[in-house]
């Protein structure tokens, strides 16, 4: 599955809307694959929102070995930029675009996000509708 900041950002802060399915989902789906633009978004919003030690808890996290940084190359760049100027009317991003490249790398329909918004709407470089958990299935059934 290719996380999404919004998932990770609800599963990490309790607080946060969605909380405990989002968490169930990071603990029952693998691989977790996370794009270099997700992190530094989540990171940034993580300090922000709940301050430095769920931050420095959050990194803990993401480096034990659970997730996969994924690379994001000048060819994945380029891709991204395609998908973006496809949706130029979302508008979609350079992040939720990345997500859409990363899953076509990694043979996957699959995107952990909260983002309905633009992921019910997205579709994969292939043309398919994309699996959005938690919202489309049970992870565990």
């Amino acid at each position: 599955m290719i996380v999404d900041t919004s998932l990770l950002l609800a599963a990490f802060v309790p607080d946060q809307r969605m909380h405990a399915e989002c968490a169930q989902v990071l603990r029952t789906v693998r691989p977790l694959v996370l794009s270099p633009l997700v992190l530094a978004e989540l990171d940034y919003l993580t300090a922000r929102i709940a301050g430095v030690d769920a931050e420095l808890t959050l990194l803990a996290e993401l480096s034990s070995g659970a997730y996969e940084l994924a690379s994001f190359g000048l060819d994945d760049m380029a891709r991204a930029r395609s998908v973006v100027e496809r949706y130029r009317d979302l508008p979609l991003g350079l992040t939720d675009a990345s997500l859409v490249v990363l899953a076509d790398r990694y043979n996957t329909d699959t995107i952990g996000t909260l983002d309905e918004r633009h992921f019910r709407v997205v579709r994969s470089l292939s043309g398919r509708p994309l699996r959005i958990l938690p919202a489309d299935t049970d992870p565990d059934g």
